[in-house]
Formats: structure tokens, C-alpha cells, sequence
């Protein structure tokens, strides 16, 4: 009787763990790793300058800009960030190219297609660049002519941002020495009328406004001929 009592005991046991076996929830598998999201500094930003087509407008290896758009070799990383964000969105804009279409237009149409991370690092790669060698003006400037727009340049009060020759602006500022002067004079004449007005361009509205034609013309044919150290 003892020895039955037993038996039946250890049978039931037995199958009260078995019971518990088959029917315990499962157990939830692990969550997945979140993938990584690609860092700007992983991605080669040589090749996405290419294949964004940056090399239609702002020519091979950001020195050789078409038209009145700007060598971008050797400018500000986080200056050119702010500024393909503001095209994206809208906030910056410009006066009409030839064809009467904003000159902006065409790169707003492409940055639509280029991630946070891919602008920085093509901003990164550019600003990583060798300045480009000013262009000599046809006919060239005379040491006079230099001299007059030198003296613009400071009394305008260009310098308080942009600092001595354009070449150690204040932060979210561009290096104005030595780009194009027919960029230096769209970008100063937008300005004035108050067409562009993104980011720190706002600041520069009270200065422009005091400007006529030919003292902006005076400050981009000085500024265009300011050879940056290490220009090729």
C-alpha cells in the first residue's frame, strides 16, 4: 500500500512538470540591433560630391566652378552644412540666372536626394581641400585699384565678420578671400536687395545697403585677387 501511495505520488509529479513544460509562455527572442546608421565619417565624401552631381556646378574637386557659382575647395565644413540645409529647405534663395530661374534651383532640386550625414561629408572632404589659386582679372587689377578696395573692404566694416583679407571669419561665416568675383558681386548684390537673407546673411543687410554699384564691384575685385596660403 506504502509502496502504491509512492508510485502514484512520483507519477504525479512527474506529470505536473511535464504540464508545466507544455504550456509555460515562450520565451521572447532578444530584439534585433538597431542597424547602424551610416556616420559622415565613414562614407567617402570624394565620391558622393560626385555622384550627387556637386561636380556639374562647383567643377572637379570643388575648383573649377562654372558661371558666377563658388570654388568650394578649402571653404568652412560647417559654414557649407548650414548652407545645404538652408537650400534644401527653402530658407536660402537667389536672384535669377540667365534663364530667369533662381540659381539656387538647381542644387535645391538635388539636395532633397543627399542625407545629413552625406552633406557633411562632402562638406568635409571640400573643407580638407587645398585652397584654389586666385584667377588673374582680365585686364589685371592695378596695385591702386587693389589698394582702393583694400581700404572698402575695412571701412565697409566687412572685416568685423569676416575678418583682415576675408580669411578668418567668425563661425557659421564664409572665407571670402580669394573667391570669384562674379560670386563675391551675385552674393553682395542679392544681399542689398534683401533676396538672400539665411543664416548670418541678415547681419550683413545694414552694410550692403550702404554700398553702391561700383563700391561692391571696388571689394569683389579686391577680395577675388587674395591669394589663401597653400592655393594650387
Amino acid at each position: 500500500m506504502k509502496f502504491a501511495a509512492a508510485s502514484f505520488l512520483a507519477f504525479a509529479m512527474a506529470a505536473s512538470a511535464a504540464l508545466a513544460q507544455t504550456t509555460a509562455p515562450p520565451v521572447a527572442p532578444a530584439p534585433a540591433a538597431p542597424a547602424a546608421s551610416a556616420d559622415a565619417g565613414a562614407l567617402d565624401g570624394k565620391a558622393l560630391y560626385r555622384t550627387k552631381t556637386c561636380v556639374a556646378c562647383h567643377g572637379r574637386d570643388g575648383a573649377k566652378a562654372i558661371q558666377n557659382y563658388p570654388n568650394l575647395a578649402a571653404q568652412d565644413a560647417k559654414y557649407m552644412i548650414a548652407q545645404m540645409e538652408d537650400i534644401a529647405s527653402g530658407a536660402r534663395v537667389s536672384g535669377p540666372d540667365a534663364r530667369g530661374y533662381p540659381r539656387t534651383q538647381g542644387m535645391k532640386d538635388v539636395m532633397h536626394l543627399v542625407t545629413k550625414e552625406e552633406r557633411e561629408a562632402i562638406a568635409k572632404w571640400l573643407a580638407s581641400l587645398p585652397p584654389v589659386k586666385p584667377k588673374v582679372a582680365e585686364p589685371p587689377l592695378t596695385p591702386e585699384r587693389i589698394a582702393e578696395g583694400k581700404a572698402a573692404y575695412t571701412k565697409g566694416g566687412c572685416q568685423t565678420c569676416h575678418g583682415v583679407d576675408g580669411l578668418k571669419p567668425l563661425p557659421l561665416h564664409p572665407i571670402v578671400g580669394g573667391m570669384k568675383r562674379d560670386y563675391i558681386l551675385a552674393q553682395m548684390n542679392d544681399m542689398r536687395a534683401d533676396i538672400r537673407k539665411n543664416g548670418k546673411s541678415r547681419t550683413m543687410l545694414p552694410f550692403a545697403k550702404k554700398l553702391d554699384d561700383a563700391g561692391i564691384e571696388l571689394i569683389a575685385d579686391y577680395l577675388s585677387q587674395i591669394e589663401r596660403p597653400g592655393a594650387k
